[in-house]
């Protein structure tokens, strides 16, 4: 007797990135929504007939019924695959709420809503026991009943739960889950949501993270699990599997010459096999002179063309700045005093408009070259 399945968590279908435009918004909104359907493919292909969802199915209680009815048509589609939903912090089961408005839609038949905490038989000889979140706020934690229920002598047990870890904090639940629940409970597996990235806790217990990555943190986002348990007391084995579209990057780097350039664009590319699904966040950091401010901010253009978002941060990115730099300005004597004058300001160390005058005297000189591309 075994079981295999697929653990994911934290879809969030419905999610608006409002940290972006709409252009760039719409394209990773709608990545979430078909990230299902590559779900039920990883599932088919590792051999799981069941997907257990670990909460926050939905972003928000107060979706329109069209963003509600898109998930369940692509669940519904995936006839080979029994979804199991389970409510989470930001789509609690509370009444008059987001899960009776999909119960009133009509759940698909190859789909369960665990509205309520209790067992269920996943499969024969396999009991799953749900503790869904009623509410936002959740003071105690919801898995502790576990520890006292009862399931057929000799089954598998699998508790599936959405809640924070003490050990490394939360992505917004405030339900604290016990990290030896596992042990406690005799669960064979803990399926766990609210942490947005892959991580184990220990061997019995793990959170998915979300499929598809929707911020710029480093936490091994964009996957889902393939559990397999060949019995009960079998410490299970657990695979990741990629399922992410898009790659969020969040990085510091530190330059001297526009020659290091090249190598941190050839490090990003390297992420992705398609560009247009890679979102970077760079922060500069170390020494450049002014003249070279014009051939940064041409790469840094070239590059944004090539990518789906990028943001370079150059606040941190000293300039340095010498007398012959300002021949490179040309004839322009009204030009030049203004230069020389940030130039100046950019050189007091004691001066509190530094950092200012600095990042002005290198807009100035990348404006001036721009100025003279555009005239050539």
């Amino acid at each position: 007797m075994g079981i295999r399945f697929v653990h994911t968590a934290d879809w969030q279908i419905g999610r608006a990135f409002r940290m972006f435009d709409a252009k760039m918004a719409i394209p990773l909104e709608e990545a979430r929504l078909a990230c299902i359907d590559e779900i039920g493919r990883v599932a088919a292909d590792g051999g799981a007939a069941h997907v257990l969802v670990a909460g926050d199915v939905y972003d928000s209680p107060d979706l329109s019924s069209k963003s509600l009815r898109q998930l369940l048509e692509r669940m519904r589609l995936r006839s080979d695959v029994v979804w199991w939903l389970l409510p989470g912090n930001h789509d609690p089961a509370r009444a008059g709420g987001i899960w009776d408005r999909i119960a009133a839609l009509g759940v698909p038949d190859n789909a369960v809503a665990l509205t309520q905490p209790g067992v269920r038989e996943l499969a024969p000889g396999v009991s799953l026991l749900s503790a869904p979140l009623v509410a936002r706020s959740f003071a105690r934690d919801p898995t502790e009943w576990m520890n006292e229920c009862e399931t057929p002598s000799g089954s598998i047990r699998i508790g599936l739960a959405h809640g924070s870890i003490k050990s490394f904090g939360s992505d917004g639940a405030e339900a604290v889950i016990d990290p030896m629940r596992a042990a406690a409970a005799r669960l064979d597996y803990l399926a766990l949501g609210d942490w947005h990235g892959t991580r184990e806790v220990n061997a019995r217990t793990w959170y998915a993270g979300t499929p598809e990555p929707d911020r710029f943190r480093d936490n091994d986002p964009g996957n889902v699990l393939l559990v397999s348990i060949d019995g009960p007391g079998v410490v299970p084995a657990v695979q990741r599997r990629r399922t992410g579209r898009y790659t969020w990057v969040a990085d510091t780097v530190e330059i001297s010459d526009v020659t290091r350039l090249v190598q941190i664009e050839q490090a990003l590319l390297a992420r992705v096999s398609d560009p247009m699904c890679l979102l970077v966040q760079l922060a500069l950091t170390g020494r450049l002179p002014v003249r070279a401010h014009g051939a940064l901010a041409e790469w840094r253009d070239n590059l944004d063309a090539k990518l789906r978002y990028l943001d370079v941060d150059m606040s941190a990115l000293d300039v340095t700045i010498e007398s012959a730099d300002f021949d490179l300005l040309g004839d322009d004597a009204a030009l030049r005093e203004v230069a020389e004058r940030l130039g100046r300001i950019a050189g007091d160390e004691a001066s509190p408009k530094q950092a200012a005058a600095k990042m002005a005297v290198a807009k100035l000189f990348e404006l001036t070259r721009a100025a003279r591309e555009v005239g050539s």
